[in-house]
C-alpha cells in the first residue's frame, strides 16, 4: 500500500507536464494558405488570398469566401510572398477594380498559368505618372520582385499599356496573354530588370513589348503576333531576346537609339515589311549583338515581305550564324567577327548641320539558305505606340561629322522590288505613276492613293538642305542627336500633253482627227519616296498630343517632307508658322518619325507636346 501515493503522484505530474508543454505537432494551416497550382504546392508558410469577380461585400479572402476584386485584396496590404489567386472571370471597373493595380514587392498575381489565363481576364486601365515618361494609362504596375502569372490582360483605353515595369528589379511576367491593348502589352523602362517568359502578345495596337531606358532582362520563349512592331527596343536598353516566335507583324524587331540588345534563336517570319530594322541614331549606334563567331546568332528569318535584315544605322553590324535570305539584306553587314559592333566613344556635340552627302551602305553577306517564297501577310498595325517623356531642352541641335567616303552600294537582286539599296523597306503596296489627261503624280501606299501636288513656287529638279532651318532658342524640343543625311535624288515623272495629229483648217472648219498623248519630261520637285514612306509609323485615329514638327515654313522643306508624309502641312504656333509632319497619341512612334526625317530627309525635325505650341 505504500507504493500507491507514489504512483498517483507520478500520474499527476505527467498530466501537469502535458498541459504546460506545447503540442508536438503544429496546428493545421488553413487550406487557402497552401498552393494548389500546377501540382507543385508552395511551402506551407505561403499565404494565399482568393479573389472572385462576383459581388461579395463580406468576403475575407478564403477559398469559399473570396474578395470581390483585386483592388480589395491589395487594400489589405499583402506581404511579400503572398499569392493573390484569381478565380475565372473578367475583372474590370464594372466589377469594382480601380486601375492601375499596383502589385507590391514580392507579391504574385496569379490566374491559370497552364492555359495562359484564357479564362481569367483583367480589362481596363488608369492614369499613372511615370518618373521617366510622364502621364500614362496602364493596367498593372509592378514593384520589386512582383510576379504576374496566368492572366489575360488588356487595356483598350487610348495609349493603353497592359503591364508597366518602372525601374523594378527581379520582376517575372510568365504564362500570360497580352491582347488588344491600344498600345503595347509590356513596357520596360528606367532601370527595370525583368524576365518575360512564355507569354502570348497578339493584336496590340503598337508594340508587343517595348524596352527603353536602361532596362535589362530576358525576353524569352514568347510569341509576338499580328502587331505593329513585335518588339521595339530603344534608348539604352540591353535586354536579351531569345527563343521567341515573332510572326506576322508589320516589322518584327525595331532597334534604335543607343540600345544594345542581344538576339539569339528567334524565329522572325511573315513580316509585312522587315524582320529586323536597325535605325540610325548618332555616330556608331545602335550596337545590337546579332551573333558572333564565338556565339552564333541562330536567328531564323522566313517569308518577310521586305528585308530580313535592314541595317539603316550607318554602322557595320556583325551578324554571324543566322539563317536569312542573302537577297533580303540592306546596309553594311559583317558575317564574321569575334564580337558585336563596338560602341562609338561619346564625343562633345556640335550644332546641328544637315549633311550634304548620302550614306548608302554596302551589303557583303553570303549567309545562304534556300530563298523562301514570300507570302502576303495579314498582320495589322494601328500605329499608336509610345514613349511619353516631356524632357525639354533649349539648346541647338547636336550632330556628328558624316563619313568621308560612303561605302559602295550593292546592285539590287532580281527578286528585289526596289531599285535603290538603302533603305530597302517596301511599302505594303507598290507605288505606281500613271499618266492621265492632266498632269498628276499618284502613288499607292497602304492600299490608298495619295496625290502629291508640286509647290506653286518651286520647280527645282534637285533637293538640297535648306539654310532656313530655325534655331529659335525658345522652342521646346526633344532630341537624341541622330545623323542627318541628304534625301534621295528626285526623279522626273512624265507629264501627259495633248497634241492633235492634224490641227483644224482655217476654212472650211474640219473636225480634228483622233488625238494622241505624248509623254514629255517635266521638272517635278517632290517625287513620292515609297521606300521612306514605308518606314513612317502609320497614323492613329487620335493624332495628339505628340507632334513631329519642323521649325520652318519653307516651301522647299515642306515639299521634301511630303515626299514621305503627304499630309504634312504648315500650321501657326506661338513661335510663328511651322511645318507639322504628323501627330501621334504616343511618343515613341513620333520619335521614330523624327529620326527618319532627320536621317533620310535632312531636316531639323523635333517632337513637341501639342500644349507647348
Amino acid at each position: 500500500m505504500r507504493c500507491k501515493p507514489i504512483f498517483f503522484s507520478a500520474i499527476a505530474t505527467s498530466i501537469t507536464v502535458l498541459v504546460i508543454l506545447p503540442p508536438a505537432y503544429p496546428l493545421p494551416i488553413p487550406a487557402w494558405k497552401i498552393s494548389q497550382q500546377d501540382g507543385n504546392p508552395l511551402p506551407q508558410t505561403t499565404p494565399f488570398i482568393y479573389v472572385s469577380p462576383n459581388p461579395n461585400p463580406k468576403g475575407d479572402g478564403s477559398p469559399n469566401n473570396p474578395y470581390s476584386s483585386v483592388t480589395t485584396a491589395l487594400a489589405n496590404k499583402p506581404i511579400a510572398g503572398t499569392v493573390i489567386q484569381l478565380q475565372q472571370g473578367v475583372y474590370s471597373a464594372e466589377t469594382g477594380e480601380e486601375f492601375p493595380l499596383r502589385i507590391p514587392a514580392g507579391v504574385t498575381l496569379r490566374g491559370e498559368p497552364t492555359v495562359r489565363g484564357i479564362n481569367t481576364v483583367i480589362k481596363g486601365g488608369g492614369k499613372f505618372i511615370s518618373p521617366s515618361f510622364a502621364s500614362q494609362n496602364i493596367t498593372v504596375l509592378t514593384d520589386n520582385g512582383a510576379r504576374i502569372e496566368g492572366l489575360t490582360i488588356t487595356n483598350p483605353n487610348t495609349r493603353g499599356t497592359a503591364v508597366w515595369v518602372e525601374s523594378s528589379k527581379q520582376v517575372a511576367v510568365s504564362n500570360n496573354t497580352f491582347i488588344n491593348s491600344d498600345r503595347e502589352g509590356v513596357f520596360l523602362t528606367g532601370n527595370a530588370d525583368a524576365i518575360v517568359d512564355n507569354n502570348l502578345f497578339k493584336k496590340n495596337g503598337a508594340n508587343g513589348l517595348s524596352a527603353v531606358g536602361s532596362s535589362t532582362g530576358d525576353i524569352r520563349n514568347n510569341t509576338f503576333e499580328s502587331t505593329g512592331f513585335g518588339l521595339a527596343i530603344g534608348q539604352k536598353s540591353r535586354v536579351t531576346v531569345s527563343n521567341n516566335n515573332i510572326l506576322n507583324n508589320t516589322d518584327g524587331i525595331i532597334i534604335s537609339n543607343l540600345s544594345a540588345p542581344t538576339l539569339r534563336n528567334n524565329l522572325i517570319t511573315d513580316s509585312q515589311r522587315n524582320g529586323v530594322v536597325i535605325l540610325k541614331d548618332r555616330k556608331g549606334y545602335p550596337t545590337p549583338d546579332l551573333g558572333t563567331s564565338t556565339s552564333l546568332g541562330k536567328n531564323i528569318f522566313r517569308n518577310n515581305l521586305g528585308k530580313d535584315l535592314n541595317n539603316n544605322s550607318g554602322v557595320t553590324q556583325v551578324a554571324v550564324g543566322n539563317e536569312l535570305d542573302p537577297t533580303k539584306i540592306a546596309g553594311d553587314i559583317a558575317f564574321v567577327g569575334e564580337a558585336p559592333t563596338t560602341p562609338a566613344a561619346q564625343t562633345p556635340t556640335q550644332p546641328f548641320v544637315p549633311a550634304t552627302t548620302s550614306a548608302l551602305q554596302s551589303v557583303n553577306g553570303n549567309s545562304a539558305i534556300t530563298n523562301p517564297t514570300a507570302t502576303t501577310n495579314t498582320g495589322s498595325s494601328n500605329g499608336n505606340t509610345g514613349l511619353d517623356s516631356v524632357e525639354i531642352t533649349r539648346s541647338p541641335q547636336p550632330s556628328f561629322n558624316r563619313p568621308v567616303t560612303p561605302p559602295t552600294a550593292l546592285a539590287p537582286s532580281k527578286s528585289s522590288i526596289f531599285i535603290e539599296p538603302l533603305p530597302e523597306v517596301p511599302a505594303v503596296t507598290s507605288s505606281q505613276l500613271t499618266s492621265t489627261q492632266t498632269t498628276s503624280a499618284q502613288t499607292t501606299r497602304d492600299q490608298s492613293a495619295t496625290t502629291i501636288p508640286p509647290s506653286n513656287n518651286s520647280v527645282k529638279t534637285t533637293v538640297t538642305p535648306s539654310s532656313k532651318i530655325s534655331q529659335n532658342p525658345n522652342e521646346i524640343l526633344i532630341d537624341r542627336d541622330p545623323i542627318p543625311v541628304i534625301p534621295p535624288q528626285p526623279v522626273t515623272p512624265p507629264r501627259s500633253q495633248f497634241i492633235p495629229n492634224d490641227p483644224p483648217a482655217q476654212t472650211p472648219p474640219v473636225t480634228p482627227t483622233t488625238p494622241t498623248f505624248i509623254q514629255t519630261p517635266v521638272p517635278y520637285p517632290v517625287p513620292y519616296n515609297a521606300k521612306l514612306a514605308a518606314l513612317v509609323p502609320p497614323p492613329a485615329k487620335d493624332t495628339t498630343p505628340y507632334l513631329v514638327v519642323i521649325p520652318s515654313a519653307d516651301d522647299e522643306i515642306l515639299n521634301r517632307v511630303r515626299s514621305a508624309v503627304p499630309s504634312a502641312r504648315i500650321i501657326p504656333s506661338r513661335f510663328g508658322n511651322i511645318i507639322m509632319v504628323q501627330g501621334y497619341p504616343d511618343r515613341d512612334r513620333a520619335e521614330v518619325l523624327k529620326t527618319l526625317m532627320r536621317s533620310a530627309i535632312g531636316v531639323d525635325a523635333r517632337v513637341v507636346y501639342q500644349g507647348n505650341l
